[in-house]
């Protein structure tokens, strides 16, 4: 992966466009391309991250030829200010401040804005409001080819060991209700359901946690000793639909006994047929209603 980024790629990141960016360039000097040695133009994070700042002010009204005036500590003031009054613009800058810090790898930085938002909203907050749109921003950079697999790891590493903190902080009580949660074979995203497993214990249930890329016949021996009550499945992946109800057919015989959870990010277009023991969510909102 080339880490210099082209105007193209700060327009997908700030959603400003490239038209737009080029304009302001050339009328307020806003950000400066370096050059590559064969002169082609290219812009570093400090670039993104002033038009980031920029485009933010901008639309909640300052005049672009106003923002672009603003020395960098009148810049940063300006930001501050704006996070102080505007709690949902203050949220959209957090997780542009901590694209910045993935991209530098920079973990002062994403441990200083992760801090600071959880001190005052609480982790549940943390993690619905500011880190899942990270993770959505991060796939849709890596997707583009403008984040390389190491930034990604950096980022998801950082708040797996903050889920897991939170996990073993939990007491873990004995309760009527088993939950089992495991991602099938090929599936290695976690995160979500990590975070599923925090909020089940929370809730006082028993919950087993397997993790990633596990076959079906490991988990049907598994609930068959703890006696589960609720297998919770996630595919964050896609599968081919011919595959997908292969699986569950197989679920749908392992776990007669039990109630099966799947998530699917798009349950709209997953079609369980006559599989009354199983249910859909798509949300952490609809893992919230069951539990």
């Amino acid at each position: 992966m080339n880490s210099n980024l082209s105007i193209k790629d700060l327009e997908n990141i700030s959603g400003v466009k490239a038209h737009t960016i080029r304009i302001w360039e050339k009328r307020y000097d806003l950000i400066k391309p370096e050059r590559t040695p064969t002169n082609i133009r290219f812009y570093d994070n400090t670039a993104l991250k002033k038009l980031l700042n920029i485009s933010s002010l901008v639309s909640k009204g300052m005049k672009i030829s106003k923002a672009a005036m603003l020395s960098s500590e009148k810049l940063h003031e300006a930001i501050e200010n704006l996070q102080k009054n505007d709690s949902v613009n203050s949220e959209k800058l957090l997780v542009n401040d901590l694209i910045i810090a993935t991209l530098n790898c920079d973990v002062f930085s994403f441990e200083k804005y992760y801090s600071g938002y959880r001190k005052k909203h609480g982790f549940e907050a943390t993690v619905e409001k500011i880190l899942y749109p990270l993770l959505v921003r991060i796939g849709l950079l890596w997707s583009v080819n403008k984040m390389n697999i190491g930034q990604e790891h950096f980022s998801s590493q950082l708040i797996r060991k903050k889920l897991f903190a939170a996990i073993n902080a939990l007491p873990h009580k004995a309760s009527d209700n088993k939950y089992l949660l495991y991602l099938p074979e090929k599936q290695h995203h976690e995160i979500g359901l990590l975070y599923a497993h925090y909020l089940i214990l929370k809730k006082g249930n028993q919950s087993v946690y397997l993790g990633p890329n596990v076959p079906l016949s490991y988990v049907k021996s598994c609930s068959e000793t703890i006696k589960a009550t609720h297998i919770l499945c996630s595919f964050i992946i896609p599968i081919a639909k011919d595959k997908m109800l292969v699986y569950l057919d197989k679920m749908n015989d392992y776990f007669k006994d039990g109630q099966v959870i799947i998530h699917n990010n798009k349950k709209d277009k997953l079609d369980i047929g006559k599989r009354p023991s199983m249910s859909l969510i798509s949300s952490i909102d609809d893992l919230k209603k069951m539990i």
